[in-house]
Protein backbone atom coordinates (compact mmCIF):
# COMPACT_ATOMS: atom_id res chain seq x y z
CA UNK A 1 0.00 0.00 0.00
CA UNK A 2 1.56 3.29 -1.11
CA UNK A 3 1.71 6.33 1.18
CA UNK A 4 1.08 9.86 -0.09
CA UNK A 5 4.36 11.77 0.52
CA UNK A 6 2.29 14.93 0.93
CA UNK A 7 1.15 13.59 4.30
CA UNK A 8 4.66 12.92 5.64
CA UNK A 9 7.41 15.13 7.07
CA UNK A 10 10.96 15.00 5.79
CA UNK A 11 13.87 14.09 8.05
CA UNK A 12 17.37 15.39 8.58
CA UNK A 13 20.41 13.32 9.54
CA UNK A 14 23.56 15.49 9.90
CA UNK A 15 26.60 13.19 10.02
CA UNK A 16 29.75 14.86 11.34
CA UNK A 17 33.34 13.64 11.39
CA UNK A 18 36.07 12.95 8.86
CA UNK A 19 35.10 12.72 5.22
CA UNK A 20 36.01 9.01 4.83
CA UNK A 21 33.99 8.06 7.91
CA UNK A 22 31.00 10.13 6.81
CA UNK A 23 31.08 8.72 3.28
CA UNK A 24 31.16 5.17 4.57
CA UNK A 25 28.30 5.72 6.99
CA UNK A 26 26.13 7.35 4.33
CA UNK A 27 26.83 4.51 1.88
CA UNK A 28 25.39 2.05 4.41
CA UNK A 29 22.05 3.88 4.28
CA UNK A 30 21.33 3.19 0.59
CA UNK A 31 18.50 0.72 0.04
CA UNK A 32 17.28 -0.82 -3.20
CA UNK A 33 13.70 0.32 -2.60
CA UNK A 34 14.52 4.00 -1.99
CA UNK A 35 15.44 6.34 -4.89
CA UNK A 36 18.72 8.02 -3.88
CA UNK A 37 20.54 11.15 -5.03
CA UNK A 38 24.18 11.47 -3.96
CA UNK A 39 25.67 14.97 -4.45
CA UNK A 40 29.42 15.43 -4.15
CA UNK A 41 32.73 15.20 -5.97
CA UNK A 42 33.67 12.04 -4.07
CA UNK A 43 31.64 8.87 -3.53
CA UNK A 44 32.93 5.76 -1.80
CA UNK A 45 33.59 2.61 -3.80
CA UNK A 46 30.66 0.96 -2.04
CA UNK A 47 28.33 3.51 -3.67
CA UNK A 48 29.96 3.53 -7.10
CA UNK A 49 29.83 -0.27 -7.21
CA UNK A 50 26.05 -0.09 -6.96
CA UNK A 51 25.58 1.99 -10.11
CA UNK A 52 26.10 -0.85 -12.64
CA UNK A 53 23.47 -2.80 -10.73
CA UNK A 54 20.91 -0.01 -10.98
CA UNK A 55 17.55 -1.36 -11.97
CA UNK A 56 13.90 -0.86 -11.15
CA UNK A 57 14.84 -1.93 -7.61
CA UNK A 58 17.73 0.51 -7.30
CA UNK A 59 17.48 4.13 -8.43
CA UNK A 60 20.80 5.79 -7.64
CA UNK A 61 22.21 9.01 -9.09
CA UNK A 62 25.75 10.08 -8.13
CA UNK A 63 26.89 13.43 -9.49
CA UNK A 64 28.75 16.60 -8.47
CA UNK A 65 26.78 19.45 -6.94
CA UNK A 66 27.35 21.61 -10.02
CA UNK A 67 25.05 19.24 -11.94
CA UNK A 68 22.26 19.28 -9.38
CA UNK A 69 20.01 21.11 -11.85
CA UNK A 70 19.77 17.92 -13.93
CA UNK A 71 17.77 16.36 -11.08
CA UNK A 72 15.07 19.02 -11.01
CA UNK A 73 11.64 17.58 -11.70
CA UNK A 74 12.63 14.21 -10.22
CA UNK A 75 12.01 12.80 -6.73
CA UNK A 76 14.10 10.93 -4.18
CA UNK A 77 13.67 9.39 -0.76
CA UNK A 78 17.30 9.60 0.33
CA UNK A 79 19.39 12.66 -0.42
CA UNK A 80 23.08 12.61 0.50
CA UNK A 81 24.87 15.96 0.28
CA UNK A 82 28.63 15.88 0.77
CA UNK A 83 29.62 19.31 2.11
CA UNK A 84 33.30 18.22 2.20
CA UNK A 85 33.26 18.50 -1.60
CA UNK A 86 32.01 22.07 -1.33
CA UNK A 87 28.83 23.38 0.21
CA UNK A 88 27.25 24.70 -2.99
CA UNK A 89 24.24 26.41 -1.47
CA UNK A 90 22.51 26.94 -4.83
CA UNK A 91 22.66 23.20 -5.52
CA UNK A 92 21.64 22.43 -1.95
CA UNK A 93 18.53 24.62 -2.13
CA UNK A 94 17.62 23.27 -5.57
CA UNK A 95 18.04 19.56 -4.93
CA UNK A 96 16.32 19.70 -1.55
CA UNK A 97 13.09 20.25 -3.46
CA UNK A 98 13.42 16.74 -4.92
CA UNK A 99 13.25 15.09 -1.47
CA UNK A 100 9.71 13.91 -0.80
CA UNK A 101 7.82 13.44 2.43
CA UNK A 102 9.04 10.44 4.38
CA UNK A 103 12.53 10.84 2.93
CA UNK A 104 15.77 11.83 4.64
CA UNK A 105 18.44 14.42 3.98
CA UNK A 106 21.89 13.20 5.02
CA UNK A 107 24.33 16.11 5.30
CA UNK A 108 28.01 15.16 5.56
CA UNK A 109 30.24 17.76 7.20
CA UNK A 110 33.10 18.31 9.62
CA UNK A 111 32.09 18.54 13.29
CA UNK A 112 29.98 21.65 13.67
CA UNK A 113 32.45 23.42 15.95
CA UNK A 114 35.12 22.96 13.25
CA UNK A 115 33.02 23.51 10.14
CA UNK A 116 33.31 27.35 9.93
CA UNK A 117 37.13 27.02 9.74
CA UNK A 118 36.97 24.28 7.09
CA UNK A 119 38.58 25.38 3.77
CA UNK A 120 35.46 24.83 1.72
CA UNK A 121 36.26 24.26 -1.99
CA UNK A 122 33.10 26.18 -2.91
CA UNK A 123 34.78 29.41 -1.80
CA UNK A 124 36.66 29.41 -5.09
CA UNK A 125 33.57 30.68 -6.90
CA UNK A 126 33.98 34.12 -5.32
CA UNK A 127 37.72 34.28 -4.57
CA UNK A 128 39.31 37.03 -6.68
CA UNK A 129 42.93 36.60 -7.70
CA UNK A 130 45.25 36.41 -5.75
CA UNK A 131 43.09 35.56 -2.71
CA UNK A 132 43.20 32.04 -1.25
CA UNK A 133 40.88 29.90 0.87
CA UNK A 134 42.72 31.15 3.95
CA UNK A 135 41.33 34.65 3.29
CA UNK A 136 37.74 33.55 3.95
CA UNK A 137 36.39 34.07 7.47
CA UNK A 138 33.63 31.44 7.33
CA UNK A 139 30.87 33.76 8.57
CA UNK A 140 28.20 32.03 6.51
CA UNK A 141 28.98 28.57 7.91
CA UNK A 142 29.22 29.94 11.44
CA UNK A 143 25.73 31.37 11.05
CA UNK A 144 24.43 28.13 9.53
CA UNK A 145 25.75 26.13 12.49
CA UNK A 146 24.31 28.65 14.93
CA UNK A 147 20.86 28.44 13.33
CA UNK A 148 21.03 24.65 13.43
CA UNK A 149 22.07 24.70 17.08
CA UNK A 150 19.08 26.87 17.95
CA UNK A 151 16.83 23.98 16.93
CA UNK A 152 18.71 21.16 18.63
CA UNK A 153 15.54 19.38 19.71
CA UNK A 154 14.99 18.64 16.01
CA UNK A 155 18.38 18.99 14.30
CA UNK A 156 21.32 17.62 16.26
CA UNK A 157 24.76 16.78 14.92
CA UNK A 158 25.50 13.06 14.99
CA UNK A 159 29.20 12.20 15.35
CA UNK A 160 29.72 9.60 12.68
CA UNK A 161 31.73 7.32 14.96
CA UNK A 162 28.70 7.11 17.24
CA UNK A 163 26.48 6.26 14.33
CA UNK A 164 25.52 2.68 13.65
CA UNK A 165 23.58 1.55 10.60
CA UNK A 166 19.91 0.96 11.04
CA UNK A 167 18.93 -2.66 11.54
CA UNK A 168 15.91 -3.39 9.33
CA UNK A 169 14.92 -6.25 11.59
CA UNK A 170 14.83 -3.88 14.56
CA UNK A 171 12.78 -1.26 12.76
CA UNK A 172 13.84 2.35 13.28
CA UNK A 173 14.49 2.28 17.01
CA UNK A 174 17.83 4.10 16.74
CA UNK A 175 16.37 6.85 14.66
CA UNK A 176 13.41 7.27 16.98
CA UNK A 177 15.69 7.28 20.03
CA UNK A 178 17.80 10.10 18.63
CA UNK A 179 14.97 12.09 17.10
CA UNK A 180 15.72 11.43 13.44
CA UNK A 181 12.28 10.09 12.53
CA UNK A 182 11.37 7.16 10.30
CA UNK A 183 12.54 8.51 6.98
CA UNK A 184 15.37 6.14 6.10
CA UNK A 185 13.66 2.77 6.19
CA UNK A 186 10.36 2.63 4.37
CA UNK A 187 7.85 0.19 5.78
CA UNK A 188 5.73 0.35 2.65
CA UNK A 189 6.45 0.40 -1.10
CA UNK A 190 7.93 3.62 -2.43
CA UNK A 191 5.22 5.89 -3.87
CA UNK A 192 4.75 5.48 -7.60
CA UNK A 193 5.42 8.54 -9.79
CA UNK A 194 2.56 11.00 -9.69
CA UNK A 195 -0.04 10.58 -12.39
CA UNK A 196 -0.90 13.47 -14.68
CA UNK A 197 -4.04 14.25 -12.67
CA UNK A 198 -4.48 17.71 -11.13
CA UNK A 199 -5.11 18.16 -7.42
CA UNK A 200 -8.24 20.11 -6.42
CA UNK A 201 -6.15 23.27 -5.98
CA UNK A 202 -4.51 22.81 -9.37
CA UNK A 203 -7.88 22.09 -10.99
CA UNK A 204 -9.39 25.27 -9.53
CA UNK A 205 -6.44 27.32 -10.79
CA UNK A 206 -6.66 25.66 -14.21
CA UNK A 207 -10.38 26.44 -14.51
CA UNK A 208 -9.70 30.12 -13.74
CA UNK A 209 -6.86 30.32 -16.27
CA UNK A 210 -8.86 28.63 -19.04
CA UNK A 211 -11.63 31.19 -18.64
CA UNK A 212 -9.31 34.19 -18.41
CA UNK A 213 -8.97 36.65 -21.27
CA UNK A 214 -6.12 38.60 -19.66
CA UNK A 215 -2.77 37.65 -18.12
CA UNK A 216 -2.66 35.51 -14.99
CA UNK A 217 0.17 35.30 -12.44
CA UNK A 218 0.63 32.01 -10.62
CA UNK A 219 2.87 32.12 -7.55
CA UNK A 220 3.88 29.40 -5.12
CA UNK A 221 6.73 28.23 -2.95
CA UNK A 222 8.72 25.20 -4.09
CA UNK A 223 7.02 21.81 -4.08
CA UNK A 224 3.49 23.17 -4.61
CA UNK A 225 2.95 21.78 -8.11
CA UNK A 226 3.21 25.09 -9.96
CA UNK A 227 5.35 23.82 -12.84
CA UNK A 228 3.36 20.60 -13.07
CA UNK A 229 0.22 22.71 -13.41
CA UNK A 230 1.67 24.42 -16.49
CA UNK A 231 2.21 21.01 -18.11
CA UNK A 232 -1.33 19.90 -17.25
CA UNK A 233 -2.65 23.19 -18.58
CA UNK A 234 -0.77 22.74 -21.85
CA UNK A 235 -2.47 19.36 -22.31
CA UNK A 236 -5.93 20.79 -21.60
CA UNK A 237 -5.38 23.65 -24.06
CA UNK A 238 -4.30 21.19 -26.76
CA UNK A 239 -7.41 19.10 -26.12
CA UNK A 240 -9.48 22.23 -26.69
CA UNK A 241 -7.75 22.85 -30.00
CA UNK A 242 -5.74 25.78 -28.74
CA UNK A 243 -1.98 26.19 -29.17
CA UNK A 244 0.16 26.80 -26.09
CA UNK A 245 3.85 27.65 -26.09
CA UNK A 246 6.17 27.39 -23.10
CA UNK A 247 8.87 29.85 -22.11
CA UNK A 248 11.39 29.70 -19.25
CA UNK A 249 14.94 30.94 -18.55
CA UNK A 250 16.22 27.60 -19.83
CA UNK A 251 14.80 24.31 -21.06
CA UNK A 252 16.10 22.61 -17.92
CA UNK A 253 14.08 25.05 -15.81
CA UNK A 254 10.95 23.95 -17.64
CA UNK A 255 11.59 20.19 -17.42
CA UNK A 256 8.83 19.57 -14.85
CA UNK A 257 6.22 21.36 -16.97
CA UNK A 258 7.32 19.49 -20.09
CA UNK A 259 7.15 16.13 -18.30
CA UNK A 260 3.57 16.73 -17.11
CA UNK A 261 2.26 17.48 -20.60
CA UNK A 262 0.98 14.52 -22.61
CA UNK A 263 2.32 16.23 -25.73
CA UNK A 264 5.07 18.70 -24.88
CA UNK A 265 4.36 22.23 -26.14
CA UNK A 266 6.93 24.10 -28.18
CA UNK A 267 9.58 25.60 -25.92
CA UNK A 268 11.32 28.97 -26.35
CA UNK A 269 13.95 30.74 -24.28
CA UNK A 270 13.04 34.41 -23.58
CA UNK A 271 15.37 35.94 -26.17
CA UNK A 272 14.32 33.46 -28.86
CA UNK A 273 10.65 34.01 -28.08
CA UNK A 274 10.86 37.78 -28.43
CA UNK A 275 12.97 37.59 -31.57
CA UNK A 276 10.67 35.15 -33.42
CA UNK A 277 7.26 35.87 -31.78
CA UNK A 278 5.75 32.48 -32.71
CA UNK A 279 1.98 32.25 -33.04
CA UNK A 280 0.17 30.90 -29.98
CA UNK A 281 -3.20 31.09 -28.27
CA UNK A 282 -1.70 31.05 -24.77
CA UNK A 283 1.83 31.76 -23.56
CA UNK A 284 2.97 29.81 -20.49
CA UNK A 285 6.02 31.24 -18.68
CA UNK A 286 7.72 29.23 -15.93
CA UNK A 287 10.02 30.83 -13.32
CA UNK A 288 9.10 34.29 -14.54
CA UNK A 289 10.95 35.94 -11.64
CA UNK A 290 14.25 34.92 -13.25
CA UNK A 291 13.35 36.87 -16.42
CA UNK A 292 13.82 40.67 -16.41
CA UNK A 293 10.61 42.66 -16.10
CA UNK A 294 11.14 44.56 -19.40
CA UNK A 295 11.15 41.24 -21.27
CA UNK A 296 8.03 40.09 -19.45
CA UNK A 297 6.33 43.34 -20.38
CA UNK A 298 7.05 42.72 -24.06
CA UNK A 299 5.56 39.23 -23.71
CA UNK A 300 2.38 40.68 -22.23
CA UNK A 301 2.05 43.14 -25.08
CA UNK A 302 2.31 40.42 -27.74
CA UNK A 303 0.50 37.59 -25.91
CA UNK A 304 -2.56 39.01 -24.12
CA UNK A 305 -3.52 35.50 -22.96
CA UNK A 306 -0.56 34.44 -20.86
CA UNK A 307 0.32 32.76 -17.59
CA UNK A 308 3.36 33.89 -15.61
CA UNK A 309 4.31 31.34 -12.96
CA UNK A 310 7.12 31.77 -10.49
CA UNK A 311 8.55 30.52 -7.26
CA UNK A 312 8.12 33.30 -4.72
CA UNK A 313 10.71 32.00 -2.26
CA UNK A 314 13.65 30.05 -3.60
CA UNK A 315 16.88 29.80 -5.52
CA UNK A 316 15.13 30.32 -8.88
CA UNK A 317 15.12 34.11 -8.65
CA UNK A 318 13.70 37.02 -6.74
CA UNK A 319 10.02 36.16 -6.57
CA UNK A 320 9.38 39.05 -4.19
CA UNK A 321 10.78 41.47 -6.75
CA UNK A 322 8.50 39.86 -9.32
CA UNK A 323 5.47 40.55 -7.15
CA UNK A 324 6.43 44.16 -6.48
CA UNK A 325 7.52 45.17 -9.95
CA UNK A 326 5.86 42.97 -12.56
CA UNK A 327 2.44 42.83 -10.99
CA UNK A 328 2.51 46.60 -10.60
CA UNK A 329 3.34 46.86 -14.31
CA UNK A 330 0.46 44.54 -15.20
CA UNK A 331 -1.95 46.95 -13.56
CA UNK A 332 -1.16 49.46 -16.32
CA UNK A 333 -0.60 47.07 -19.24
CA UNK A 334 -3.49 44.66 -18.60
CA UNK A 335 -6.00 45.99 -16.05
CA UNK A 336 -8.00 42.74 -16.12
CA UNK A 337 -5.10 40.54 -14.95
CA UNK A 338 -5.61 38.01 -12.16
CA UNK A 339 -3.33 36.64 -9.43
CA UNK A 340 -3.47 33.00 -8.30
CA UNK A 341 -1.44 31.26 -5.62
CA UNK A 342 -0.85 27.61 -4.70
CA UNK A 343 -0.34 27.17 -0.96
CA UNK A 344 -0.33 23.47 -0.04
CA UNK A 345 2.85 21.46 -0.71
CA UNK A 346 2.46 18.26 -2.71
CA UNK A 347 5.82 16.58 -2.12
CA UNK A 348 5.84 16.88 1.69
CA UNK A 349 3.52 17.70 4.56
CA UNK A 350 2.48 21.27 5.28
CA UNK A 351 4.64 22.79 8.01
CA UNK A 352 7.62 20.64 7.07
CA UNK A 353 10.46 21.44 9.51
CA UNK A 354 13.16 20.88 6.91
CA UNK A 355 11.59 23.41 4.56
CA UNK A 356 11.29 25.94 7.39
CA UNK A 357 14.95 25.44 8.33
CA UNK A 358 16.38 25.84 4.84
CA UNK A 359 14.19 28.92 4.27
CA UNK A 360 15.55 30.43 7.45
CA UNK A 361 19.22 29.63 6.98
CA UNK A 362 19.28 30.70 3.30
CA UNK A 363 16.80 33.55 3.77
CA UNK A 364 14.59 32.14 1.03
CA UNK A 365 11.32 33.41 2.52
CA UNK A 366 12.19 37.02 3.22
CA UNK A 367 9.32 39.48 3.24
CA UNK A 368 10.48 43.09 3.07
CA UNK A 369 8.82 45.21 5.74
CA UNK A 370 7.36 48.51 4.61
CA UNK A 371 8.86 51.78 5.77
CA UNK A 372 5.40 52.96 6.77
CA UNK A 373 5.37 50.22 9.40
CA UNK A 374 8.22 51.95 11.22
CA UNK A 375 6.85 55.47 11.09
CA UNK A 376 7.44 56.58 7.52
CA UNK A 377 10.20 58.53 5.81
CA UNK A 378 10.32 62.29 6.20
CA UNK A 379 11.79 63.45 2.93
CA UNK A 380 10.64 64.93 -0.36
CA UNK A 381 11.80 65.10 -3.95
CA UNK A 382 15.55 64.95 -4.48
CA UNK A 383 16.40 65.91 -0.90
CA UNK A 384 16.91 62.97 1.45
CA UNK A 385 15.20 63.03 4.81
CA UNK A 386 16.80 64.26 8.00
CA UNK A 387 18.14 61.78 10.50
CA UNK A 388 19.62 59.45 7.88
CA UNK A 389 22.88 57.86 8.97
CA UNK A 390 25.38 56.55 6.40
CA UNK A 391 27.29 53.55 7.69
CA UNK A 392 29.69 50.85 6.58
CA UNK A 393 28.29 47.64 8.03
CA UNK A 394 30.66 45.31 9.82
CA UNK A 395 30.20 41.90 8.24
CA UNK A 396 30.90 40.10 11.51
CA UNK A 397 27.98 41.99 13.00
CA UNK A 398 25.91 41.34 9.90
CA UNK A 399 26.38 37.58 10.30
CA UNK A 400 25.20 37.73 13.92
CA UNK A 401 22.43 40.34 13.73
CA UNK A 402 19.52 38.53 12.05
CA UNK A 403 17.29 41.59 11.96
CA UNK A 404 19.94 43.68 10.22
CA UNK A 405 20.91 40.85 7.86
CA UNK A 406 17.31 40.28 6.81
CA UNK A 407 16.80 43.98 6.13
CA UNK A 408 19.98 44.22 4.05
CA UNK A 409 19.52 41.01 2.08
CA UNK A 410 15.79 41.65 1.69
CA UNK A 411 16.57 44.92 -0.09
CA UNK A 412 19.11 43.25 -2.36
CA UNK A 413 16.67 40.45 -3.22
CA UNK A 414 13.87 42.87 -4.04
CA UNK A 415 16.08 45.07 -6.23
CA UNK A 416 17.61 42.33 -8.36
CA UNK A 417 15.74 39.91 -10.59
CA UNK A 418 18.24 37.06 -10.12
CA UNK A 419 19.32 36.54 -6.52
CA UNK A 420 20.55 33.15 -5.35
CA UNK A 421 21.56 31.69 -1.99
CA UNK A 422 25.21 31.96 -3.07
CA UNK A 423 24.75 35.74 -3.06
CA UNK A 424 24.13 35.56 0.69
CA UNK A 425 27.30 33.54 1.18
CA UNK A 426 29.26 35.95 -0.99
CA UNK A 427 27.89 38.93 0.93
CA UNK A 428 29.14 37.49 4.22
CA UNK A 429 32.37 35.81 3.12
CA UNK A 430 33.88 37.12 -0.12
CA UNK A 431 37.24 38.87 0.49
CA UNK A 432 37.46 42.45 -0.69
CA UNK A 433 33.77 43.24 -0.24
CA UNK A 434 32.37 46.12 1.80
CA UNK A 435 28.71 46.69 2.65
CA UNK A 436 27.28 50.20 3.05
CA UNK A 437 23.85 51.38 4.11
CA UNK A 438 21.67 54.38 4.85
CA UNK A 439 19.73 53.95 8.08
CA UNK A 440 16.98 55.91 9.78
CA UNK A 441 15.60 54.96 13.19
CA UNK A 442 17.12 51.50 12.87
CA UNK A 443 15.53 50.89 9.45
CA UNK A 444 17.76 50.15 6.44
CA UNK A 445 16.66 52.45 3.63
CA UNK A 446 19.35 51.73 1.06
CA UNK A 447 22.24 49.30 0.59
CA UNK A 448 25.35 49.31 -1.58
CA UNK A 449 27.98 46.59 -1.98
CA UNK A 450 31.50 47.36 -3.22
CA UNK A 451 34.16 44.94 -4.48
CA UNK A 452 37.85 45.82 -4.58
CA UNK A 453 39.31 45.14 -8.06
CA UNK A 454 42.25 45.95 -10.31
CA UNK A 455 45.66 47.06 -9.09
CA UNK A 456 47.52 44.51 -11.25
CA UNK A 457 51.22 44.91 -11.81
CA UNK A 458 52.13 46.16 -15.33
CA UNK A 459 53.30 42.74 -16.55
CA UNK A 460 50.08 40.99 -15.54
CA UNK A 461 48.02 43.87 -16.92
CA UNK A 462 49.82 43.47 -20.25
CA UNK A 463 49.07 39.72 -20.23
CA UNK A 464 45.38 40.51 -19.62
CA UNK A 465 45.48 43.10 -22.39
CA UNK A 466 46.76 40.54 -24.89
CA UNK A 467 44.38 37.80 -23.72
CA UNK A 468 47.11 35.59 -22.26
CA UNK A 469 45.84 35.80 -18.68
CA UNK A 470 42.41 36.09 -17.12
CA UNK A 471 42.75 36.16 -13.32
CA UNK A 472 39.58 35.15 -11.53
CA UNK A 473 37.37 38.05 -10.53
CA UNK A 474 38.00 41.73 -11.37
CA UNK A 475 35.35 41.88 -14.15
CA UNK A 476 35.36 45.65 -14.71
CA UNK A 477 39.15 46.22 -14.95
CA UNK A 478 39.62 43.07 -17.03
CA UNK A 479 36.83 43.91 -19.46
CA UNK A 480 38.08 47.45 -19.97
CA UNK A 481 41.66 46.22 -20.38
CA UNK A 482 40.97 43.38 -22.81
CA UNK A 483 37.76 44.30 -24.64
CA UNK A 484 38.03 48.10 -24.65
CA UNK A 485 41.83 48.15 -25.00
CA UNK A 486 42.33 50.35 -21.92
CA UNK A 487 45.50 48.86 -20.42
CA UNK A 488 45.60 51.32 -17.52
CA UNK A 489 42.18 50.16 -16.30
CA UNK A 490 43.78 46.97 -14.96
CA UNK A 491 46.74 48.76 -13.36
CA UNK A 492 44.61 51.32 -11.53
CA UNK A 493 42.60 50.47 -8.43
CA UNK A 494 38.85 50.11 -8.81
CA UNK A 495 35.95 49.79 -6.40
CA UNK A 496 33.16 48.08 -8.32
CA UNK A 497 29.55 48.67 -7.33
CA UNK A 498 28.23 45.11 -7.22
CA UNK A 499 24.74 45.95 -5.96
CA UNK A 500 22.83 49.08 -5.06
CA UNK A 501 19.28 49.05 -3.76
CA UNK A 502 16.84 51.55 -2.32
CA UNK A 503 13.75 50.50 -0.36
CA UNK A 504 10.69 50.54 -2.67
CA UNK A 505 8.81 52.78 -0.21
CA UNK A 506 11.36 55.58 -0.41
CA UNK A 507 12.55 55.68 -3.99
CA UNK A 508 12.75 58.94 -5.94
CA UNK A 509 13.71 60.81 -2.76
CA UNK A 510 17.40 61.26 -3.45
CA UNK A 511 18.57 58.28 -1.44
CA UNK A 512 20.29 56.61 -4.39
CA UNK A 513 22.43 59.70 -4.99
CA UNK A 514 23.07 60.03 -1.25
CA UNK A 515 24.27 56.42 -1.11
CA UNK A 516 26.52 56.89 -4.14
CA UNK A 517 28.19 59.82 -2.37
CA UNK A 518 28.88 57.50 0.55
CA UNK A 519 30.36 54.88 -1.78
CA UNK A 520 32.58 57.51 -3.41
CA UNK A 521 33.82 58.66 -0.02
CA UNK A 522 34.71 55.10 0.98
CA UNK A 523 36.44 54.42 -2.36
CA UNK A 524 38.60 57.56 -2.00
CA UNK A 525 39.61 56.50 1.51
CA UNK A 526 40.64 53.12 0.10
CA UNK A 527 42.84 54.80 -2.50
CA UNK A 528 40.72 53.77 -5.48
CA UNK A 529 41.30 55.55 -8.77
CA UNK A 530 37.76 55.04 -10.01
CA UNK A 531 34.39 53.57 -9.22
CA UNK A 532 33.12 51.01 -11.74
CA UNK A 533 29.72 49.56 -12.43
CA UNK A 534 28.32 47.04 -14.88
CA UNK A 535 24.61 47.25 -15.73
CA UNK A 536 21.98 46.33 -18.30
CA UNK A 537 21.88 49.14 -20.85
CA UNK A 538 18.32 50.46 -20.65
CA UNK A 539 17.33 54.14 -20.97
CA UNK A 540 16.41 54.35 -17.30
CA UNK A 541 19.63 52.78 -16.05
CA UNK A 542 21.81 54.84 -18.36
CA UNK A 543 20.09 58.03 -17.23
CA UNK A 544 20.68 57.16 -13.58
CA UNK A 545 24.39 56.49 -14.02
CA UNK A 546 24.87 59.48 -16.35
CA UNK A 547 23.33 61.80 -13.77
CA UNK A 548 25.61 60.31 -11.12
CA UNK A 549 28.62 61.38 -13.19
CA UNK A 550 29.65 58.00 -14.58
CA UNK A 551 31.31 57.89 -17.98
CA UNK A 552 30.11 55.18 -20.34
CA UNK A 553 33.29 53.17 -20.87
CA UNK A 554 32.12 50.11 -22.79
CA UNK A 555 29.05 48.57 -24.41
CA UNK A 556 29.00 44.83 -24.96
CA UNK A 557 28.51 43.57 -28.50
CA UNK A 558 25.97 40.87 -27.63
CA UNK A 559 22.75 41.01 -25.68
CA UNK A 560 22.87 39.29 -22.33
CA UNK A 561 20.63 36.19 -22.28
CA UNK A 562 19.44 36.95 -18.75
CA UNK A 563 18.53 40.61 -19.17
CA UNK A 564 17.89 40.72 -22.93
CA UNK A 565 19.95 43.92 -23.05
CA UNK A 566 23.47 44.90 -23.97
CA UNK A 567 25.72 45.18 -20.94
CA UNK A 568 27.42 48.47 -20.19
CA UNK A 569 30.33 49.50 -18.01
CA UNK A 570 30.50 52.94 -16.48
CA UNK A 571 33.32 54.53 -14.48
CA UNK A 572 33.53 57.52 -12.17
CA UNK A 573 37.08 58.94 -11.85
CA UNK A 574 38.31 59.68 -8.33
CA UNK A 575 41.98 60.58 -8.95
CA UNK A 576 43.91 62.33 -11.74
CA UNK A 577 44.86 58.89 -13.10
CA UNK A 578 41.19 57.94 -13.05
CA UNK A 579 40.33 61.13 -14.94
CA UNK A 580 42.89 60.24 -17.60
CA UNK A 581 41.28 56.81 -17.93
CA UNK A 582 37.84 58.39 -18.29
CA UNK A 583 39.18 60.71 -20.98
CA UNK A 584 40.34 57.68 -22.98
CA UNK A 585 36.84 56.19 -22.95
CA UNK A 586 34.89 56.86 -26.11
CA UNK A 587 31.34 58.17 -25.85
CA UNK A 588 30.01 55.09 -27.63
CA UNK A 589 32.65 52.42 -26.99
CA UNK A 590 32.85 49.14 -28.78
CA UNK A 591 34.41 45.90 -27.61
Amino acid sequence: MSIDPGTLPRHFLPLCGTQPDCLGAAAALIQPSVPTFWLGETAPAAVLALIPQASDDLTLSVLPARKAHTLLGQECGLLVFDAFSGFDVNAFAAVLGTLVGGGTLVLLSPPWDQWPAFPDPDYRRFLPWPRTLADVRGRFLARLVRVLAQDRHRFRPLPVRAFRAFDPAAGDAYGMMHGYGQGIHQTSPWPAPALRVPTPAQQAAMDTILQASAPVTLTADRGRGKSALLGLLATRLQQQGRTPILCAPSRQTAITALRHAVTAPAFFAPDELLQTLPAADVLLVDEAAAIPVPLLARMVQHYPRSVFATTVHGYEGSGRGFVLRFQALLASLAPGWQALRLEKPLRWVAGDALEAWVNRVLLLDLELAGIAETGGLAGDGDVPADGITPMQLDRDRLAWDEVLLQQVFGLLVTAHYQTRPSDLRQLLDAPGLSVHALLQAGQVLAVGVLSREGGFDPALAQAIHTGQRRPHGHPVPQSLCFHAGLLEAAVLHCERIMRIAVHPDCRRQGLGVHLLMQLQHHARLQGADYLGVSYALTPGMQTFWDRAGFVLARIGQKRDRASGCHSAIGILPLTPAGQTLAAHCQSVPGG
